[in-house]
């Protein structure tokens, strides 16, 4: 028996590839299936064979786990950048492989 969930996530909030991220986490328990529309990402949620329906719950609510985690992830990595190009610009400036 296959067991199904759809689950959706604001445009603004959220990053496609966040959401790509956490379904490629999750491939071995359930199979997702991402589409936008009106400012929305609907997620479609689908059990894989063998997969009983506890399983395919505790896999939804991982999946949901795994979406904010990598949100997060992805905001910080875009706030903290211009520091981490000046702190690897300052470290390869004495190296002397660039003539001043």
């Amino acid at each position: 028996m296959a067991f199904a969930a759809t689950l959706i996530f604001d445009e603004q909030l959220y990053d496609g590839q966040v959401l790509q991220k956490a379904a490629y986490r999750s491939m071995n328990s359930l199979t997702a299936d991402i589409s936008c529309a009106d400012g929305q990402f609907f997620c479609a949620l689908s059990s894989n064979i063998g997969i009983d329906e506890s399983s395919f719950l505790s896999a939804v609510q991982d999946f949901k786990k795994d979406v904010l985690d990598y949100q997060l992830r992805h905001q910080l990595n875009a706030e903290t950048l211009p520091i981490k190009n000046l702190i690897l610009g300052l470290a390869f400036s004495k190296t002397g492989l660039i003539s001043e």
